[in-house]
């Protein structure tokens, strides 16, 4: 029997189809962790229906952020082919055509809604109480809407307007995390914490700076006109400054977490300081990373580092172990400040 050879248009919708996998970054979805990090905090791991709408709402929020990164693209194809790294993208190659990018950035956010209204309605509902205990379920229902919902049109407003905006563009690619956390915060309908979004917001602006610094020193003068004019607003001197900066604000903030009265009482004791060091170590060697030539990207970082993975495991393990045990009579008294 004779080969037939596979017809061109399949051909060409295999490619685009990975075109637009590609476009959709998939790698990226390590960043919805902040959607589950309540849970950690909040000291809800062990409940398995938090762990159902946390799910649920990490689902939905990898849809919309890859609705967001299409439309991102889509704004930014022309710059993008200017970039020496950019170009490469798959709707600025053209490998992806924009009216595809588009519909599917709509199917995204659609389905990624779908999973918000779910959760929304197993919330409203109570229909996980059974598995949840106690959990105060309509909190879950509407805050996660709302917070999803901030997410998109903040994120959409950045691609169409913010994003040529020095200092602007790095706090609200912050603010998008605290989002996460926030909407994963409702899902499993905890109070929100001041020290939530301060925290969040802090150590996600260091790592929003460290990505500019990155992009803002291996690009030439002319590049950096040709892609996007945020960048002409940071001098490396200047945006040295800002990386220490945010980076002893993220240390400064979880550490004053950790000392606050009311983290105290919540979880019973003071052992929260001793992830002090930790997060310490994280946050410097993630600053020596960030200079290293294409690091600017937390995704990228983690990708080569093992050491920041064993790191992150480290301190969840640790901070879980305090959540559980760091009350307990016999061990209270022997390590508490």
């Amino acid at each position: 029997m004779v080969h037939q050879p596979e017809q061109p248009d399949k051909l060409k919708s295999m490619s685009m189809l990975g075109a637009l996998v590609e476009a959709c970054r998939p790698k990226h979805w390590v960043k919805n962790a902040f959607v589950v990090a309540p849970i950690l905090f909040s000291g809800r791991f062990v409940e398995l229906g938090a762990w159902v709408q946390a799910a649920g709402a990490t689902v939905g929020f990898c849809l919309l952020s890859s609705s967001i990164y299409l439309i991102n693209d889509i704004c930014d194809c022309k710059e993008d082919r200017q970039h020496p790294v950019k170009r490469n993208r798959a709707i600025a190659s053209g490998r992806l055509s924009i009216p595809v990018a588009l519909a599917a950035a709509v199917v995204l956010a659609a389905i990624g809604a779908g999973f918000a209204l779910a959760v929304a309605f197993l919330g409203i509902t109570g229909a996980v109480k059974v598995l949840a205990y106690d959990m105060p379920q309509p909190l879950a229902g509407t805050g996660l809407l709302v917070w999803a919902g901030c997410y998109v049109a903040l994120n959409v407003v950045y691609s169409l307007l913010l994003k040529q905006r020095a200092i602007v563009d790095v706090l609200v690619v912050a603010m998008g995390f605290v989002m996460r956390a926030m909407a994963g915060a409702a899902a499993i309908a905890v109070p929100i914490s001041p020290w939530l979004v301060v925290c969040t917001l802090t150590l996600c602006l260091f790592i929003a700076v460290a990505k500019r610094r990155s992009e803002t020193v291996e690009m030439t003068a002319g590049q950096v006109q040709a892609t996007r004019k945020a960048h002409l607003g940071y001098q490396v001197e200047t945006i040295e400054h800002m990386l220490t900066v945010s980076a002893a604000l993220a240390i400064l903030t979880y550490s004053l977490y950790c000392l606050a009265p009311r983290t105290v009482v919540a979880i019973g004791s003071g052992h929260m300081v001793w992830t002090i060091p930790l997060v310490i170590y994280g946050t410097f060697r993630y600053y020596r990373r960030c200079h290293r030539p294409g690091a600017g990207d937390i995704v990228a970082v983690l990708m080569r580092d093992r050491i920041m993975w064993v790191v992150i495991a480290a301190y969840v393990v640790m901070v879980g172990l305090i959540l559980t045990y760091g009350s307990h009579p016999a061990i209270k008294p022997i390590l508490d400040v």
